[in-house]
């Protein structure tokens, strides 16, 4: 397991390239970032909006997939507000979600924005959470799916082609981009990173271990011949206009969106993922699978965009990274219909022996309290 030399990120992390010198291609592409042209590639942008925008006035322009976060605010504002246009703003409705998390929704429809809030069937979801938890590590698959899927199925529903994404995950996040190319995002890339790119199963092959095709609606990404009809295409708000969160942090924050007042578990602050409890278990295990959770993303943000060094950045993981969440770990067993031991089974199951202290039978060693123990922070 090697580091990044600028970051902190692993080369376990899924897509991740590192190049002679040993420096990721997150922080590479953080680089390529200074060299685009961004004014030209929002009068692209300008140019794309213009093609969709609804003629008439009879529909809506766009659609935005929102949680409600720090991201879903600012897409939001900017679509609404600096380019004009009328989006439809799609939730797709957690089951675990946190009082601040429907504050911040409810402020950002405040914008000035239709919304509509996809609840589904929270038995099938609590069924589908459970399978992901077992078989995948993943409790939040079912809402991955959703996320991904929701928007598109109401893209098709209500004739709007145009959905409006946000960060580019190949340019924040070093997955493999040619950013001189426009991305536009089209059925097999909304299939490819919809919830089940990592874990080979998709949600029309779930009828095998007992669910009901019909029950699997929203989770059920449209046919190719529904999204021709529509011509649904998505684009990234990151690839046409300069992503940085730290002043979109600053812009939301102006029009109403809320921080929590205490840091997340896992990390070291307070403004993303607010609007669920249980995305800290996500984390954990993303931590057990890869060696890094969220404390590595955020340090490793702020690392690249030059707020702190890569060596208090790696004190910030080693302080809040990789333990057991504990404060709603009560409320996950009982959602999760599973005991201590269960839990600490699972994570054993998911648990990277590469990665982990394990015993001469090569099982992964818990402490008294299921801890777990990371073999390397660092490249020494």
């Amino acid at each position: 397991m090697k580091y990044c030399k600028k970051c902190l990120y692993p080369d376990t992390k899924p897509q991740l390239i590192f190049d002679e010198d040993g420096i990721c291609s997150a922080c590479n592409n953080t680089k390529l970032k200074e060299k685009i042209d961004w004014e030209t590639k929002k009068e692209d942008f300008r140019k794309i909006l213009e093609k969709y925008r609804s003629k008439d006035k009879t529909n809506y322009d766009c659609i935005i997939p929102v949680s409600g976060g720090k991201d879903s605010h600012y897409q939001t504002y900017v679509i609404k507000k600096e380019f004009g246009l009328n989006p439809l703003v799609i939730n797709f409705h957690p089951h675990d979600q946190t009082e601040l998390g429907k504050k911040n929704l409810e402020n950002l429809k405040k914008i000035g924005v239709d919304c509509i809030e996809f609840s589904p069937n929270p038995e099938v979801y609590l069924k589908l959470a459970r399978f992901g938890l077992k078989e995948l590590g993943d409790f939040q698959w079912p809402e991955h799916l959703g996320i991904f899927t929701i928007p598109v199925q109401m893209a098709v529903k209500f004739n709007i082609p145009l959905i409006i994404w946000g960060e580019n995950p190949q340019l924040e996040y070093g997955q493999p981009t040619d950013v001189n190319k426009d991305t536009i995002l089209d059925r097999e890339w909304n299939e490819k990173n919809g919830g089940y790119f990592l874990d080979k199963i998709k949600p029309k092959d779930m009828v095998k271990y007992g669910f009901q095709l019909d029950e699997l609606r929203p989770y059920i990404y449209p046919t190719d011949e529904e999204i021709r009809r529509v011509g649904v295409t998505g684009v990234f708000l990151g690839s046409y206009l300069k992503w940085d969160i730290f002043k979109q942090l600053d812009i939301v924050k102006k029009i109403g969106f809320k921080e929590s007042a205490d840091k997340k578990e896992g990390t070291y602050d307070g403004w993303e993922n607010l609007d669920v409890y249980f995305t800290v278990f996500h984390d954990y295990f993303k931590f057990l699978k890869y060696g890094f959770g969220r404390a590595t993303d955020h340090a490793s943000i702020e690392i690249r965009y030059g707020r702190i060094t890569r060596e208090e950045g790696l004190e910030l993981v080693k302080k809040n990274e990789g333990k057991i969440p504990r404060q709603y770990l009560k409320q996950f067993l009982e959602f999760a219909d599973i005991s201590m031991d269960e839990f600490l089974e699972i994570c054993a199951k998911f648990t990277n022996k590469k990665i982990f202290k394990v015993d001469d039978q090569q099982n992964i060693i818990q402490d008294e309290n299921g801890e777990v123990t990371k073999l390397k922070y660092d490249n020494s």
